[in-house]
């Protein structure tokens, strides 16, 4: 069964953004203009603000690599 939020909301769902996480060399490559790839995937609902899922697979993170939404 998939992973909901409290809300009910899954992943695919128009209300849940996919946000992406850097680690510090990642930081240093976004600073100077360079779009690395992400450490990880974080799937957060925008209604209740709980992360649904979370993913590391490189098939996403290589996805996700020029999204903007970026996380801490």
């Amino acid at each position: 069964m998939d992973k909901t939020c409290s809300c009910g909301h899954m992943k695919d769902n128009p209300l849940v953004s996919a946000k992406t996480k850097y680690g510090r060399w990642g930081w240093l490559l976004l600073s100077i203009g360079i779009s690395p790839k992400p450490v990880e995937i974080i799937y957060q609902c925008q209604k209740c603000g709980e992360i649904v899922e979370t993913s590391k697979d490189p098939v996403l993170l290589e996805k996700y690599r020029y999204n903007s939404d970026i996380t801490k």
